[in-house]
């Protein structure tokens, strides 16, 4: 594989990492405010910013995904 293929698959590679434990988080955040957390305490169990929280469980698209 040549030098700019390689650096474009591990950007790609990283990206996709990155979006995974960000759905990841979202979900655990869903569980948790089922179990009746207050959005305060989901954000920061899952380490995400509150208004990013607050967003997902809103149902308003947020800036991180």
């Amino acid at each position: 594989m040549c030098e700019v293929s390689e650096k474009w698959y591990k950007e790609g590679e990283a990206a996709g990492e990155a979006r995974g434990e960000m759905k990841a988080k979202r979900e655990t955040a869903f569980e948790l405010a089922d179990m009746g957390l207050p959005a305060e305490k989901i954000a920061k169990a899952v380490k995400v910013n509150l208004e990013t929280v607050k967003g997902w469980l809103s149902g308003t698209p947020s800036l991180t995904r």
